[in-house]
């Protein structure tokens, strides 16, 4: 019987910490951030000591808590953008003050949609929709305590008021995205199906949040009583080589000032008007 994939592999006792290794909190208390750690400390710093104790690694979220905190906040953006750009348009035929997309948004969250149209003044098939957009606005940002909630609330949403899409394409355009991220994962992370025995659910390394461990509190072999972390696996090589690429991409690009940009969008402004 062939052997189960797994992107882990078992570590002994004897081995020495390398880049690629799985570290565990001790105290199951610790912060997702902080939980399960990858270390990406070059090998040769350990060799040579050239990082100083310090051991740097980046987190490794399950899948829900990557999702929840990555890649919701995008689809709920974008369905609230959609609805306020709704609402402008009602108060703009109604004849109504002119409020902020920032406004109308904290708005649908201090008062009920009702109170909001009333309010406003708005009557008849105008405040319906008004008020179905409101609404959509308060629950998508409701707070929820996991991705399920999450995905739920962004779909029932989206059926709102008139004109809304079906429930299964409302449910298509928040489950896309989402699993998008599994398939063509952001340059910032990398997916790994498994990070140790008995840790299969699926998990993101999120390579923009970096913690740093003294040496000293990691435990590779006899459980210390000073230690914070023990190893637990490590990330075969192709995988950290992988991640490790990933990483430096992610900080070799240099931003430049937003002035720049849009002194240099202004030249390529000026060569079009040429040619008109």
């Amino acid at each position: 019987m062939a052997e189960a994939f797994t992107e882990y592999q078992e570590v002994g006792v004897t081995d020495p910490l390398r880049q690629g290794d799985v570290l565990e909190a001790v105290d199951a208390a610790t912060s997702m951030w902080q939980r399960h750690l990858l270390i990406i400390t070059a090998d040769c710093d350990f060799a040579h000591a050239k990082h100083q104790g310090r051991v740097t690694c980046v987190p490794l979220l399950t899948a829900d808590e990557y999702l929840t905190e990555m890649q919701v906040p995008k689809i709920r953006e974008r369905l609230v953008k959609k609805r306020l750009v709704a609402i402008r348009a009602t108060l703009s035929r109604a004849g109504a003050p002119g409020i902020s997309d920032q406004r109308l948004r904290e708005w649908a969250s201090e008062e009920p949609p009702a109170t909001i149209i009333m309010r406003l003044g708005l009557e008849g098939p105008t405040a319906q929709q008004a008020r179905a957009d409101f609404e959509a606005i308060r629950m998508i940002d409701a707070p929820v305590s996991n991705l399920k909630e999450s995905i739920d609330s962004l779909v029932e949403a989206q059926l709102l008021g008139k004109g809304h899409p079906k429930r299964e394409n409302a449910l298509k355009s928040v489950m896309s995205p989402l699993q998008d991220a599994y398939v063509r994962p952001p340059g910032d992370a990398l997916f790994l199906a498994s990070i140790a025995r008995k840790l299969d659910s699926g998990y993101f390394a999120y390579l923009r949040h970096l913690e740093q461990v003294w040496e000293p509190e990691i435990s590779i072999g006899q459980r210390r009583i000073e230690a914070k972390y023990r190893r637990i696996s490590r990330i075969r090589d192709r995988f950290t080589h992988a991640l490790v690429q990933r990483f430096a991409m992610v900080f070799m690009s240099i931003g430049l000032p937003r002035e720049y940009e849009d002194l240099r969008d202004l030249y390529s402004e000026l060569l079009g008007d040429d040619f008109k």
